[in-house]
């Protein structure tokens, strides 16, 4: 019989490598947004909390600016306006490109919507991704806000 005389393994440090912001800077932007992971983004100095905070920061921006275009462009594509119960003509484009700007802002909002939803999914696979170590970029999501040369 030989004795094994290694050290059992703890596991990893948990905060070795990453930080607790850098863990939960993923649900506090499903709650506040830009706000929260903007703020984050700013006041770290640790990389790892940066990095993360950097991709919900895109994420978050990114659905942002795709539901303002979704919502002018569909606004743009309105023909009528309802302002306090009566109907306004509100003819800003032409007749056939009000028709193609409707049916793109109806796309583009249901997009935004479906994007809205994704963000659920992506701040559970995010944080947990930062729970493990690994600064997880969000699909689809613009490069806004890039890393730091």
């Amino acid at each position: 019989m030989s004795s094994n005389t290694q050290t059992p393994n703890h596991g990893p440090e948990l905060l070795a490598d990453r930080s607790i912001a850098g863990i939960a800077v993923h649900p506090l932007a499903l709650f506040t947004g830009i706000i929260g992971a903007g703020f984050v983004y700013v006041v770290s100095t640790n990389e790892f909390t940066r990095a993360n905070a950097r991709n919900a920061l895109n994420w978050h921006l990114s659905i942002l600016v795709l539901s303002v275009v979704a919502v002018v462009t569909f606004l743009l594509g309105a023909d009528e306006l309802t302002v306090a119960g009566e109907a306004m003509e509100l003819s800003v484009l032409p007749t056939p490109l009000e028709t193609v700007a409707g049916l793109v802002g109806t796309v583009l909002l249901l997009a935004a919507g479906f994007a809205w939803l994704l963000t659920g999914l992506f701040t559970a696979i995010a944080t947990v991704k930062a729970i493990f170590g690994t600064p997880w970029e969000y699909p689809l999501a613009r490069d806004i806000v890039t890393a730091d040369t």
